[in-house]
């Protein structure tokens, strides 16, 4: 999750400079479903560490930033999952309505930072 928080990153800064020869619809064709699948896992492991199932550190001096981070988690799934969607009904060359272009933007800055972190919290809790 770390590595593909890193390729997403990536592609969202620097997408621009090679869309002639990568058109980036034909990326995020394919970085939509990783996504999800990265999403769905960021969701369970946010909700173990706030439900203390010490699958990840459940420190309790930690009061906010465990249910700050399920609930970034889960308003991010919520984003994605209906932009996704309503992209996916969308008709061939039917453009994408600006409020749901505005939205995705902040959904691109936060799928890094949501998924790089609860990847994160995986790797360190692998660690015996």
């Amino acid at each position: 999750m770390v590595a593909y928080a890193a390729l997403y990153t990536i592609q969202v800064v620097f997408g621009i400079l090679y869309a002639d020869a990568l058109p980036s619809s034909d990326v995020y064709r394919v970085f939509n479903y990783l996504t999800a699948a990265g999403i769905l896992v960021s969701v369970a492991v946010a909700w173990c560490r706030k439900r203390g199932c010490g699958v990840v550190g459940a420190d309790p001096d930690h009061h906010l930033d465990v249910p700050a981070g399920f609930y970034v988690t889960l308003g991010l799934a919520i984003w994605f999952f209906t932009l996704w969607f309503r992209r996916l009904a969308l008709a061939d060359g039917e453009p994408v309505p600006d409020p749901d272009t505005v939205i995705w933007f902040f959904v691109s800055a936060l799928i890094p930072m949501v998924l790089g972190a609860n990847g994160a919290l995986l790797w360190r809790s692998a660690r015996p």
